[in-house]
């Protein structure tokens, strides 16, 4: 008897449980019985981005990048959940380290370098997404940017809200967005450029670099009234870095979240570009909270761990003697498979809360990194 493969008998995917779930649309995890993997159903409406590309899905299944997300399938969702909703549902891969959004509410700290990559990671993605595909993401968050297991490697995902850009004026209309993320100019004048998504970045990376915004303190109706008067979302302390974080990498991000879109880079290339020019001690708070705790650091910035040098810092209360109350700073440093060791002349002692102390120490024991031969 011919085989007649004109009728699939049952589903291809396993529902295994709801991932996550808002107003218009819901994600799940589900298995793919033949090729036996995890993969992501993720079902929106489509009445909230009227001209996003989720109403062509051809369009992002022909979208191809390796910080991109990979569209498997689509269809239209026949589901009652959805009825009046022009919902479609998408199929992608999964990702085990979940999204930044998920390792910020889990309070996973993520080191210099790995915030820097992830950023950078992006920035290709938007890059190929604007130059190569004519789009804008319009929805850049920590909520899409979705990593690997060990949460150093990322893609771009959600690109159903994408809107095409107008070759003529450069921008597109401003649907969709999230207003923690929404750059000034996209209330203001309706529209976003591919700057919007630079800016939209920038504030995902200073939370990697910074920890999560406190989300349950924000007043979201004197964020609309911000954005609508073309202002950033929160008042300027929310775009600060903590004392680690040195100066160049600091103005870098700074000028991707910069209020005039002008100031910000031209292309997620020239970023890029940028980027990757930076050098710095990569630095992880490894205890701690706020102005306490401690950091290591490794330099110089090279794939071989032999040749990387370790440096601590830390920052701990005094309870007694004469500097009881103020904070004890100290540094030391360590080569591969060598105990640690003090750098005695470093110590100070500097008033509790005082921020800008704490940098300057970082200041010191990257300049005596940075000077030591390699």
């Amino acid at each position: 008897m011919p085989i007649v493969g004109d009728l699939l008998q049952r589903p291809t995917y396993e529902i295994l449980h709801t991932i996550g779930e808002g107003n218009v649309g819901i994600c799940r995890l589900a298995r793919h019985d033949i090729f036996d993997r995890d993969v992501v159903q993720k079902t929106i409406s489509l009445l909230s981005v009227p001209d996003g590309v989720a109403r062509e899905p051809h369009l992002l299944k022909e979208a191809r990048h390796k910080h991109l997300i990979e569209v498997w399938d689509a269809q239209w969702e026949p589901d009652p959940q959805f009825r009046g909703l022009d919902a479609v549902t998408f199929i992608c891969d999964y990702y085990p380290g979940g999204s930044v959004y998920d390792a910020l509410m889990d309070g996973h700290g993520f080191g210099l370098a790995d915030a820097m990559r992830i950023c950078g990671q992006v920035l290709d993605a938007l890059e190929y997404l604007h130059q190569d595909r004519a789009y804008v993401h319009r929805d850049v968050k920590p909520g899409n940017v979705l990593l690997d297991q060990s949460r150093e490697n990322a893609v771009l995902a959600d690109l159903g809200s994408a809107g095409k850009i107008d070759t003529r004026t450069g921008t597109a209309p401003d649907y969709g967005g999230t207003p923690l993320y929404l750059a000034p100019e996209a209330k203001s004048t309706g529209h976003v450029t591919l700057r919007s998504d630079l800016y939209s970045l920038g504030v995902t990376t200073i939370e990697m670099l910074a920890g999560r915004f406190p989300y349950e303190q924000i007043q979201f109706s004197e964020v609309d009234t911000r954005l609508a008067a073309g202002k950033r979302a929160m008042t300027d302390r929310w775009y600060t870095f903590p004392p680690h974080v040195p100066p160049n990498v600091r103005k870098f991000v700074s000028s991707l979240v910069r209020v005039e879109p002008a100031r910000r880079p031209d292309t997620a290339r020239s970023a890029l570009r940028k980027l990757n020019g930076l050098q710095y001690v990569d630095w992880r708070r490894v205890s701690g909270t706020d102005l306490l705790g401690e950091w290591v650091g490794t330099w110089p910035p090279t794939k071989i761990p032999a040749r990387r040098r370790r440096y601590r810092v830390q920052a701990i209360e005094v309870a007694r003697g004469r500097h009881a109350g103020r904070v004890q700073v100290t540094a030391e440093w360590q080569k591969p498979g060598s105990p640690w060791r003090s750098i005695r002349r470093l110590t100070s002692y500097t008033d509790a809360g005082d921020a800008k102390a704490l940098a300057e120490f970082f200041r010191q024991v990257e300049s005596l990194a940075q000077a030591s031969p390699a």
